[in-house]
């Protein structure tokens, strides 16, 4: 289980795939552990341009689309 504080009680548990969707500051979004998928079904936008950079400096990929349960969702791998 990926997460911690406030990310973990909103995370979304598919049991296949953990996806965190919500991050509230800088500092939370430095404190997920590495492995951990943050995204939305909202294209992104629900996240901070402070959280997302910080999102952004962590992965390699950066933000991408995906399919998954039917939705549309845009999310980060945090890989760094």
């Amino acid at each position: 289980m990926a997460g911690s504080g406030n990310a973990l009680a909103k995370s979304c548990d598919y049991s296949v795939l953990e996806i965190i969707t919500a991050v509230s500051t800088p500092s939370e979004a430095r404190a997920l552990p590495r492995g951990t998928v943050v995204g939305d079904a909202h294209g992104g936008v629900t996240f901070s341009d402070a959280v997302a950079i910080i999102l952004e400096q962590r992965s390699v990929y950066g933000w991408h689309d995906i399919d998954y349960h039917a939705e549309s969702w845009t999310v980060i791998e945090l890989n760094r």
